[in-house]
């Protein structure tokens, strides 16, 4: 698992390339408007902490996202070792949702 540092309060910024589902015999299932798409960061197995859904907090660009938090939203997060995840949800029912993304996130001291 890839892991990413962030320092406590200060700005970060997330890039999530070519996002897309890969399905047998087609090359990827592209995000449509009626999806969900959600970026979130918690403790493993808990509530998360911090959680976007696009497009609040994100940016397009073709078929890549990117997330930014401010500064005011690290400063609210402890030195801790978390889980950030990019997930979609097929159709925003609840019923079809994957992850695309899944990293560890340290929150270091300033």
């Amino acid at each position: 698992m890839e892991r990413q540092i962030v320092t406590q309060g200060e700005a970060a910024s997330f890039a999530f390339f070519h996002v897309g589902l890969p399905i047998a015999g087609e090359s990827k299932l592209q995000i449509k408007p009626s999806d969900k798409l959600t970026f979130s960061i918690g403790r493993k197995n808990r509530k998360p902490i911090l959680t976007k859904v696009f497009p609040d907090g994100f940016e397009k660009t073709g078929d890549s996202y990117f997330v930014f938090l401010t500064a005011e939203e690290t400063a609210k997060m402890p030195c801790l070792l978390y889980q950030m995840q990019l997930t979609v949800d097929m159709r925003g029912k609840g019923k079809e949702v994957y992850t695309l993304a899944d990293r560890e996130l340290e929150v270091a001291a300033k």
